[in-house]
């Protein structure tokens, strides 16, 4: 019987820590996230912000060539046979980039968010090789 009263006791303890330590949506403490702060420019950065540019404007000619230059190896094989198909959208996809999102990079990957039609997407450069490219590996 001690340990039904005991389990009882416990429980009761454990509603009552989690009543106090809980947060609260409150005017002063509301439960949202915080706007993303712009990224501290860095050399890197400069890096991306110069080849993002470059698939902007690769995209913008409409040339499927062109593409292929802004685009990974892997990135190539992946879409490289439906490119053609697609070229209809080239100019909308170079308009989305140009309003671009850092939503976070490292020194090898960065992810933007664009929108299209209103509707949210992710894309992700890559840095390719030696020389510091960096290439669309998923949009």
């Amino acid at each position: 019987m001690k340990m039904v009263g005991y389990f009882l006791i416990g429980i009761a303890l454990a509603f009552m820590i989690d009543g106090v330590t809980s947060c609260k949506k409150s005017e002063n403490n509301p439960v949202e996230p915080e706007p993303l702060k712009p990224p501290i420019e860095t050399e890197v950065i400069k890096d991306l912000e110069d080849d993002a540019q470059k698939a902007e404007s690769a995209f913008k000619s409409g040339s499927t060539a062109e593409v292929k230059k802004v685009i990974s190896e892997t990135a190539s094989k992946i879409y490289g046979a439906d490119l053609e198909n697609v070229k209809h959208k080239f100019s909308a996809f170079a308009d989305a980039l140009k309003n671009k999102k850092l939503v976070g990079y490292s020194e090898l990957y960065a992810e933007y968010e664009i929108t299209v039609d209103g509707k949210t997407y992710f894309v992700a450069f890559g840095k390719q090789n030696e020389n510091g490219d960096w290439k669309l590996v998923r949009f």
